[in-house]
């Protein structure tokens, strides 16, 4: 007996070798997802100017597609469009405006629409499992291998990660340089740690051509300053200084990026450009003439100010219309993102981050995402972007990571009982393990519907339409699936209403538009996405479209006095018969 106790193997030993491969399998199966979602929908409401912007960055650098948006994403996607043959968008400045340009350069170019959205958005599943890696490595550093592995499940299954992981957009990648920075965050109050505001600044850098908002996502993360330990008062001028060397590295980042991007950029474009984004749509000519300036001194100074001003500009002079809880509004709203944070954020996440919080060890982490929310839900009260959760996409790892901490301990004991994973009360580990078993039924629920999900607290995505009509909804990404579904509906072909980056008509015969009148035929059955429906005549009047407003404002009219829904795709497109 005393042979075979001895020639066992270490149980603690065997489940650590264990956790690499649990920790593959959940990459391998978020990427899985992704793949599997992102193949089948639509292209979305803002992805065919971005895949404008990604031929016209990486083949030509001229810089005149999208420029409310940095380079760096755009140029990850068009560098996947390398070898396909592809016709560059019309000149944004020297043709007719409108959205026929961008559909014409997707759906009417020398490679298919669907193989361009395919490929484009195959990288940002490669920024997911970056993303998923740096969330493991970082709780790992922290409180061992399982922990590591279970902050990784828990951003593996989250929803709102895999729906952005098949978008070709800016948010993800941004989400993933702010999470590799909490390494160089920790260390840069230690004396040791010399390069550490390098690698933050080269973050920093990367993040800010990703997103205009990366400084405010910047400032979110300061508290992780404190993660590991608190700054002693003789710590604070060395921090301050790094501080402004890791400033100034991810300006020079940016500038270089910028440089690159808009390489053969006129400077008379340039100023064109600013002077549409700045002096007539963000209505300062002060800002306008400041990026000119910094511009015919130095060029990528001049793209960077003209970016990142109408960002802010475009917030304080409203960027559009809005729905938020039934209301229609030009106006953002103070309780917009703790709302959608609250509806969005997976139940499974949430019963993670309670066991988490049992953890001595993870509570100073947890504390410093508390302070990290708290300063982006105020530093972003004011602003009228209220058109996503995914504007606070990085929010979610680092609640992952924080989830991690309820199995942390590599072999410690922490707590009374036997450990299932090597340290801390069996309790705490069989609270965060049952989190991540109810995160994924959630995810089981809403596949491959991402871009919809809410939580049971909000009613699900059939409950979170009444709250939301915007990109944590209806972003135009289900009309492939309506397509598929149609011809059970309406033989004949289903008369459809959708906002996205794809036209019914394109799917004729089992799409069409409605027809004239068709609202007040008795029996009609027609799609509907929940945005046209919140806000569809609000919007199409507020870009001067009065005759489509009034249109669907008579549809919208007809469906909410006499429509019964019998049918939706996903939770974004609902199947109405209009009744007597």
């Amino acid at each position: 007996m005393r042979a075979v106790t001895e020639s066992a193997p270490d149980a603690p030993s065997s489940r650590r070798r264990l956790e690499p491969w649990a920790s593959l399998a959940l990459v391998l199966l978020s990427a899985s997802l992704a793949v599997h979602h992102l193949s089948g929908d639509a292209a979305t409401a803002d992805e065919p100017v971005h895949l404008a912007a990604a031929v016209e960055v990486v083949r030509e650098g001229t810089g005149r597609w999208n420029p409310e948006h940095p380079p760096l994403a755009k140029a990850i996607a068009g560098l996947a469009l390398s070898g396909l043959p592809l016709r560059p968008a019309e000149d944004p400045l020297r043709s007719p405006a409108g959205p026929g340009r961008l559909l014409r350069f997707l759906y009417a170019n020398e490679t298919p629409g669907e193989t361009v959205l395919f490929r484009a958005r195959l990288p940002f599943v490669a920024l997911l499992v970056a993303l998923l890696l740096a969330v493991r490595s970082e709780a790992r550093r922290r409180w061992g291998g399982w922990a590591g592995c279970a902050a990784l499940g828990f951003a593996a299954l989250e929803p709102n990660l895999l729906a952005h992981a098949g978008v070709v957009h800016t948010d993800l990648a941004a989400t993933l340089f702010v999470v590799l920075s909490l390494g160089p965050l920790a260390r840069l109050a230690r004396p040791e740690a010399r390069r550490a505001p390098l690698v933050l600044g080269l973050l920093w850098g990367l993040a800010l051509l990703s997103k205009y908002s990366a400084p405010l996502l910047a400032l979110a993360t300061l508290p992780f300053l404190a993660a590991d330990a608190t700054p002693s008062p003789s710590d604070v001028p060395r921090l301050l200084r790094r501080l402004e060397a890791a400033t100034a590295i991810a300006l020079v980042v940016a500038l270089a990026g910028f440089a690159w991007a808009h390489r053969n950029q006129t400077p008379e474009d340039r100023r064109a450009l600013t002077t549409e984004r700045l002096e007539t749509k963000g209505r300062s000519a002060a800002a306008a003439r400041l990026a000119i300036r910094a511009g015919d001194a130095l060029p990528p100074l001049g793209n960077l100010l003209t970016g990142a001003l109408s960002v802010v500009l475009q917030s304080e002079v409203g960027a559009g219309v809005n729905y938020f809880c039934g209301r229609v509004s030009r106006e953002g709203s103070p309780f917009y993102f703790p709302l959608a944070l609250a509806v969005k954020t997976p139940l499974g996440l949430l019963l993670g981050l309670g066991a988490a919080l049992a953890a001595r060890d993870g509570r100073r982490f947890a504390g410093a995402l508390g302070a990290g929310l708290a300063l982006f839900l105020l530093l972003s009260a004011r602003t009228t972007y209220n058109i996503g959760v995914r504007h606070a996409l990085f929010l979610f790892p680092l609640a992952a990571i924080a989830a991690g901490a309820a199995l942390a301990g590599d072999g410690r004991r922490q707590g009374p009982g036997p450990a299932l994973f090597g340290g801390g009360s069996r309790l705490r580990q069989r609270v965060a393990l049952s989190g991540l078993v109810v995160l994924g039924l959630e995810l089981a629920a809403v596949h491959p519907h991402e871009l919809s999900f809410f939580n049971a607290l909000a009613g699900g995505p059939q409950g979170g339409r009444r709250l939301f009509a915007d990109s944590n909804l209806d972003w135009g990404q289900e009309l492939l699936r309506l397509k598929e579904a149609a011809p059970a509906f309406a033989p004949s072909g289903l008369g459809t209403v959708v906002f996205g980056g794809d036209l019914p008509s394109r799917h004729a015969p089992a799409l069409r538009p409605p027809l004239p009148g068709e609202e007040e035929r008795p029996g009609a059955l027609l799609a509907i996405g929940e945005a046209p429906l919140a806000l569809g005549p609000e919007l199409l009047r507020a870009k001067g479209a009065v005759g489509d407003a009034e249109r669907l404002e008579r549809i919208r009219a007809a469906v909410r006095k006499r429509g019964t829904r019998v049918g939706s795709i996903g939770a974004s497109i609902g199947i109405w018969r209009l009744d007597r």
